[in-house]
């Protein structure tokens, strides 16, 4: 039951890091105020680390820090999960006679919708499609973050995150798949954009003879900003059409590229989406 020991530990990090606040809005120029003049007056070291400081705690960073965490709320629809084969294997593993070997899956196209909430933070909205052959794949993805602004003002933070992967699948049967990934992604912000390697890995396993699979997936980006986007969850595959539900956690930290101070987010929170694979 490896997949049951991932899935729990992919869950346990998720819920780990997403406890924790986060900083002032990843990717967006500090915003000077008459507090954050006296705290820099006061620093005597010269570092220009951002730091996350609890709520109702006193802060010693140079830019006015907000909670960018949560775990309330709702989503809405999937896609960040690559739709399993699952479906395919256990439909062709029915066909073929006792005895026989089941036949080699074609490629599957998959399409997919995913919402996810991150409280009254905000939420975001994540489209992708993606070719799974036997062993080889690929899949493009694109997610768009719209957020309650962390400076008082009007207008919503919004941020949109692109990658493509080519996909390699070490185990592919009729039990499930996992697949090791290695591309590029970029993210747009408010005053940046990013673009650099992207590493990722998923797992899909059926859970016996119901309809539904355990998926997990995990995706970073080392630099130039730091992306580590998680998430795990149940799909329950319908013929073509899968429902899917978990948990998201998304942290972003542009490492200080734009103006000297580390700007860094965290957000968390349930996911429902929907998928069609053909």
């Amino acid at each position: 039951m490896g997949f049951v020991k991932t899935l729990s530990a992919a869950l346990a990090v998720a819920v780990l890091m997403g406890s924790a606040p986060a900083e002032a809005r990843f990717g967006k120029r500090s915003r000077p105020s008459t507090s954050d003049a006296k705290d820099s007056d006061d620093r005597d070291d010269g570092r220009k680390e951002h730091r996350a400081t609890p709520v109702g705690r006193a802060s010693d960073a140079p830019v006015r820090s907000s909670v960018r965490a949560s775990g309330a709320g709702l989503g809405w629809f999937d896609v960040l999960f690559i739709s399993g084969p699952a479906s395919y294997h256990r439909r062709a593993r029915a066909e073929v006679p006792r005895g026989q070997r089941a036949p080699r899956p074609a490629p599957l196209v998959h399409l997919n919708l995913q919402g996810n909430s991150f409280g009254d933070v905000g939420g975001a909205l994540d489209l992708f499609m993606a070719l799974d052959g036997q062993r080889w794949g690929m899949d493009a993805r694109v997610s768009g973050l719209s957020l309650e602004p962390d400076d008082g003002s009007s207008d919503r933070d919004r941020l949109t995150l692109l990658d493509a992967h080519l996909t390699l699948s070490p185990w592919s049967t009729e039990r499930g798949r996992f697949r090791m990934e290695a591309g590029i992604a970029s993210a747009h912000a408010p005053d940046a954009i990013f673009v650099g390697p992207s590493l990722a890995a998923s797992l899909e396993a059926c859970l016996g003879p119901s309809p539904f699979d355990v998926e997990a997936r995990i995706q970073v980006v080392p630099f130039p900003h730091r992306q580590v986007d998680m998430q795990a969850g149940l799909a329950l595959h319908l013929g073509a059409l899968n429902l899917r539900g978990g948990w998201r956690t998304l942290f972003l930290s542009d490492g200080g590229h734009l103006d000297g101070v580390v700007h860094s987010d965290s957000f968390t929170g349930p996911y429902l989406g929907l998928g069609l694979s053909f």
